[in-house]
């Protein structure tokens, strides 16, 4: 990536508080229906579940009607959030929507607190200056943590990483990795599914 492109880590925050889009993100259902289906093999529905960056809550939503109740999203964008009550009314009443980047948020959050933290096309747009956050979702991840992003690819507002090189440093064991399924349109996405050895709470 050239110097001129890259962007600063308030610019990329910026960007997803103006930029979110919730209206382009609530028909992808086939994107949740194959997040789910992962969720189900590893999460008894009384888990405590957190995705980060969950934009319009379309794959909480989906948990939720699949009978998971104990649901917590953080979201950059007041937007977004917005659309989440107005789309998700019954979501929005019986979870935990946290407004919020995920720097100023994860220190807070409980050490191995969730049964399962997951991120879908969002990790690839942290900032190379928040890095940092990696060490403390393995932390605050009791059981299982599951990335659905896109590994490979770059631009200004896009970060190539290998998440499994990233969280087995943290105490995480990577127990399942797969390339998606192209009918759910995430293709081009990598899903990985990482354990912790202990404080396994909420698995099946």
């Amino acid at each position: 990536m050239s110097k001129k492109n890259k962007k600063t880590l308030q610019e990329i925050h910026d960007y997803w508080v103006h930029q979110s889009q919730p209206d382009h993100y609530i028909d992808k259902v086939k994107r949740s229906e194959f997040l789910t289906e992962y969720v189900k093999k590893y999460i008894l529905k009384t888990g405590k579940i957190l995705e980060i960056g969950c934009n319009v809550g379309r794959n909480l939503n989906h948990l939720y009607e699949n009978g998971f109740k104990q649901l917590t999203g953080i979201e950059i964008s007041e937007n977004a959030i917005t659309a989440l009550k107005k789309t998700y009314p019954l979501l929005e009443k019986n979870s935990e929507i946290i407004h919020s980047s995920i720097e100023e948020t994860i220190k807070q959050l409980p050490t191995h607190h969730f049964d399962l933290v997951f991120t879908m096309a969002v990790l690839e747009h942290i900032h190379p200056d928040s890095e940092w956050i990696f060490e403390d979702i393995a932390r605050i991840t009791g059981s299982y943590l599951i990335t659905i992003e896109a590994e490979k690819a770059e631009h200004w507002r896009l970060y190539p990483r290998n998440y499994k090189n990233i969280f087995e440093k943290y105490g995480l064991q990577q127990v399942e990795e797969n390339r998606c399924d192209k009918e759910s349109g995430l293709g081009a996405y990598t899903l990985r599914i990482f354990k912790r050895q202990s404080n396994m709470g909420g698995e099946l």
